[in-house]
């Protein structure tokens, strides 16, 4: 900090191009600064995908989407009114959106802000334009798309796990959604916790971690492998019969003491 107050107070032009190099190199430290999450397929460009889902899970919805570089735009509607909004948005790094919704006056009444988990399906947050109005989580998938959730009745591994701790659900929480897709690989979703020590609960420090990738299966097990940084997210998951257990966190999956490592019950279907 004191060679960085130093550069600041010489007055010569030598010191201020120092400056400047040190402000554009710590952009570019931020700019390129490594993602833990996996990253999504691709979606094709001028490819025009329609999806269908709920926003809420209760509000039916259709929504066309195609691609033009990073540009995003279309339509969607609600399947009980029928009548459509327009669309018009940006992809990020071939996986995260934020596209504006307008009527037929032009006016923007909300945004969607979400991922593309797979080419055929996004979720993410819907929120209304209006002041105060709270987001809604939504969920939509192409549906004759091969890269959706599978039914089928020999999938076995499916479903929500949540990590024990001495046979009981783990105060530091782990949650894992496992869902089989139609080409025969998983998507894996997750989301643990570290809960530091304090008197008061609520001042207490909490870091998280999260995964989500598409892999396939081997055996009985599923190696994570964040393949988008150096030294990504990896572990291993080995499922049994209405359990799983997560071993080898390289501890590059969250912020400083999360680990997904621990055994898991499955508790119910795949929900985030």
């Amino acid at each position: 900090m004191k060679d960085v107050a130093k550069v600041r107070t010489i007055a010569s032009g030598r010191s201020m191009r120092v400056l400047i190099f040190l402000m554009v190199v710590a952009c570019l430290m931020l700019f390129v600064a490594p993602r833990r999450e996996a990253r999504a397929l691709p979606f094709p460009t001028q490819d025009e995908r329609e999806f269908a889902g709920t926003i809420n899970n209760t509000l039916r919805v259709r929504i066309s989407l195609k691609r033009n570089g990073e540009m995003l735009t279309g339509s969607y509607s609600y399947e009980r009114i029928g009548k459509s909004l327009r669309l018009n948005g940006k992809l990020y790094d071939e996986k995260e959106f934020s596209i504006d919704e307008f009527d037929e006056r032009g006016t923007r009444t909300g945004n969607f802000t979400g991922k593309f988990v797979t080419p055929d399906w996004i979720e993410g947050y819907w929120e209304p334009a209006a002041a105060g109005k709270k987001q809604l989580p939504f969920s939509a998938m192409v549906q004759d798309g091969g890269h959706i959730p599978a039914a089928s009745a020999q999938d076995q591994l499916s479903g929500q796990y949540r990590r024990l701790f001495r046979g009981r659900f783990d105060k530091d929480a782990g949650t894992l959604n496992v869902w089989l897709l139609k080409d025969g690989r998983y998507r894996v979703e997750g989301v643990a916790l570290w809960v530091g020590q304090g008197d008061d609960p609520e001042r207490r420090p909490v870091h998280v971690g999260d995964i989500d990738g598409v892999f396939a299966l081997q055996g009985r097990k599923i190696i994570y492998e964040d393949k988008s940084m150096e030294n990504g997210c990896r572990l291993t998951i080995t499922f049994g019969t209405g359990n799983a257990t997560i071993t080898d966190d390289n501890a590059m999956c969250g912020g400083v003491n999360v680990t997904f490592d621990g055994e898991y019950k499955k508790v119910g279907p795949p929900h985030i």
